[in-house]
Formats: structure tokens, C-alpha cells, sequence
């Protein structure tokens, strides 16, 4: 069951893992950012927190390993 509530101390932490991670990896996708703070998107979204714009499905095939041969 998720969380329903977050302590002030839990909420500066998981918006500071979001921040982090999004300066190591600018290219990273909303979903993974969300997946590494521990939340859901929305919540880092109603929190404040600026995340990358979602990327299109031509994007999505784009970063597939598939097309790119790793998948063998």
C-alpha cells in the first residue's frame, strides 16, 4: 500500500534524490527520475519539482536496445 502521508524531513530527501539524480543524468526520463526519488510522478509534480518533459513514442523506440542490435 503506498505512502499516504510524508514527514517535512522524508519529503526534502526524496525531492533532493529527484534534484540529484536529474543534474547527474540530464537526459534521464520523468519515470526514471520518479522510480529513483522513491514516489510516484504525480507526487514529485504536486511536490513542485521541475521534471523532464515526457518524451514522444518516437523517442521511447529511439532509446530502445532493440533497434539498436543489443537484444540478441
Amino acid at each position: 500500500m503506498p505512502k499516504v502521508a510524508y514527514t517535512e524531513e522524508e519529503k526534502k530527501k526524496i525531492i533532493e534524490r529527484a534534484e540529484d539524480y536529474m543534474n547527474r543524468k540530464p537526459e534521464t526520463t520523468r519515470n526514471k527520475v520518479a522510480v529513483y526519488a522513491g514516489v510516484a510522478i504525480s507526487v514529485l509534480e504536486r511536490w513542485g519539482v521541475v521534471l523532464p518533459k515526457p518524451i514522444t513514442a518516437k523517442q521511447r523506440i529511439r532509446k530502445s536496445p532493440w533497434t539498436k542490435g543489443y537484444m540478441v
